[in-house]
């Protein structure tokens, strides 16, 4: 860590503006002009990684040719002492996480997302994608010197940088980006202008509310959210906000790009129109103050420790302070700026057969609908209660039916298996990850585990999965075709059974994998064609089952299922 006084690359360091995953920024000198610049200085061992340093200094490049108003703008860029650094404007101001969402007027909030937008329809017309739009990485910029407010747009391309040396499945960076992740970054698609489009929209979901769209403690929901539940609607979550936001949001937080905005700027002016909009406003949950149409003046709480950006009194409300980062290298689309784009441009990816055209390589279920906290709190209750009674018959504490002195001592069935993660993770050891935090599994897909408390309501097209205990939740393998996957166990095989009697009409069928042969019920139902898999024959997985969802059609799935090492 430097301190004041100190020199790097030439800058005279004054204090640590922040810190965070990727690297430290610093208020500093520059070395020959009479200026004030923030100075980030990226984790030293990402000098060691050839790949990151020569597209940390590629896209470093690249992004320096960026010139937007609302675009924090990069000087200078090297290497010194083995650390990768970057040089760029000084903001003198708070980031967007900084505010009080629920002090912030919408109008104010919409501006915000205005300015940010025209900078990445500008950024995407160069053929360059941000990849990590969300709050912390909008700056706003205080009035003086006779220039007023203004919103700047940084940190292009950390996301990029973060994959690369593997750090987004670190907890705390991969819980902050992952609130405003599109769904086809979840699943490792083929990325466009519109998934920033989908993060922007996250964006101002939290600028509205004070919380991201699909907020949960385990990362599992959270995804699960992203990949198929509709966002919550803004008018019931805050007061004053019309129903046509509802729809616009929505819109711009599609699951398939093909069904979002053309750009941005579309998005922000769509926003706008529908806060505007006189027609069909939402019934307000509650008076709200008032300023007299006068945006609230609020001086932020004293700056956290460990830096952060001057915190002089902001038009913006704002809560405790959080430390700003400047902009890192960015990730693109392409090594060559591209002209701007019209939104009518085809997207290459693969298109599914007897489905509408996907906008691209990634696989969605339908929307799932929230269910309430206290739904949630009853089903671990009530999981808690049902893991208690499968332990005692487990280790077969004696139970008493009162009719008799001498008490009747129950045991576990021959072969019953504890139903947790690991249980599954046992038996399917190539399909799933080995421990319950999650990972990859068959083919790179990007696994959670999760337990009876967070299930939900059944997805529109899916069956009733019944009473499982725990589940695998599985997308997104390193084949843009590759369905998604769920292995779900259960107390015993007659609740397997239950399940599979309560299908839909299907089409049974006993098919080989790997020198077995198990029963597969294959059905149409939603947007996909589904198969639930029952391992019939093997006395050790009697509790378990199998489900797949594709948008291929059922060979393409035989011969996914066929070669996928469920025996392994």
């Amino acid at each position: 860590m430097l301190g004041n006084g100190d020199v790097f690359a030439g800058y005279l360091v004054e204090r640590q503006l922040g810190r965070g995953g990727m690297g430290s920024v610093y208020l500093a000198k520059h070395p020959r002009l009479p200026r004030m610049t923030a100075l980030k200085l990226l984790n030293r061992e990402m000098f060691f990684d050839d790949e990151v340093r020569a597209r940390f200094e590629r896209e470093a490049d690249l992004v320096a040719r960026l010139d937007h108003p609302n675009i924090v703008t990069v000087y200078d860029r090297g290497v010194d002492d083995e650390q990768l650094w970057i040089s760029m404007q000084f903001i003198d101001g708070v980031d967007a996480s900084s505010v009080e969402p629920q002090s912030l007027p919408p109008a104010r909030a919409l501006q915000i997302i205005a300015a940010t937008a025209d900078a990445l329809d500008y950024a995407h017309g160069m053929g360059v994608l941000h990849r990590d739009v969300k709050p912390a990485n909008i700056l706003l910029a205080r009035s003086g010197a006779g220039r007023g407010e203004r919103v700047y747009l940084t940190d292009f391309g950390i996301a990029r940088l973060r994959d690369d040396t593997g750090n987004l499945t670190q907890t705390g960076t991969f819980t902050a980006t992952l609130a405003y992740a599109s769904p086809e970054q979840l699943t490792g698609a083929a990325l466009d202008h519109r998934s920033d489009q989908y993060s922007l929209a996250c964006t101002l979901f939290w600028l509205f509310t004070g919380a991201g769209p699909f907020a949960a403690t385990n990362p599992a929901a959270v995804i699960q959210g992203h990949l198929q539940q509709p966002p919550p609607p803004l008018s019931s979550m805050r007061a004053g906000l019309p129903l046509a936001l509802d729809a616009v949001l929505a819109k711009a937080m599609a699951k398939r790009p093909d069904d979002r905005f053309t750009s941005c700027s579309e998005f922000a002016s769509a926003a706008i129109a529908a806060l505007n909009a006189t027609t069909n406003p939402s019934t307000p949950l509650a008076p709200r103050p008032t300023t007299g149409g006068a945006i609230p003046t609020v001086t932020p709480r004293p700056p956290t420790p460990g830096g952060g950006y001057p915190q002089a009194a902001t038009p913006y409300p704002t809560s405790q302070p959080r430390p700003m980062t400047s902009p890192t290298p960015l990730a693109n689309t392409g090594a060559t700026p591209q002209p701007p784009h019209t939104g009518n441009q085809p997207y290459a990816g693969p298109q599914y057969q007897n489905r509408p055209p996907a906008a691209f390589a990634g696989r969605y279920p339908q929307p799932r609908r929230r269910k309430s906290n206290a739904a949630v709190i009853v089903l671990s209750i009530v999981g808690a209660i049902v893991l208690v009674v499968v332990l005692l018959m487990v280790i077969g504490i004696a139970a008493s039916d009162g009719s008799s002195d001498t008490p009747t001592t129950t045991t576990a069935a021959p072969g019953h298996v504890t139903p947790d993660a690991a249980a599954i993770s046992k038996r399917f050891p190539s399909m799933v990850p080995a421990e319950p935090t999650g990972d990859t599994g068959y083919n790179g897909a990007t696994c959670y585990s999760s337990d009876s408390s967070y299930k939900t309501d059944p997805v529109a097209g899916e069956p009733d999965f019944g009473a499982w205990a725990w589940q695998w939740d599985c997308f997104g393998g390193g084949n843009v075709s590759d369905p998604f996957y769920r292995f779900y166990v259960y107390d015993s095989a007659a609740a397997v059974d239950k399940v599979v009697k309560s299908l839909p009409t299907n089409t049974k069928s006993v098919d080989p994998n790997g020198g077995k042969s198990y029963t597969n019920y294959k059905f149409v139902s939603g947007d996909g064609n589904k198969m639930v898999t029952v391992f019939t024959g093997d006395a050790d997985r009697a509790q378990f089952l199998m489900f797949t969802d594709s948008y291929e059609d059922f060979d393409a799935i035989m011969t996914w299922w066929s070669s996928a090492p469920l025996n392994q």
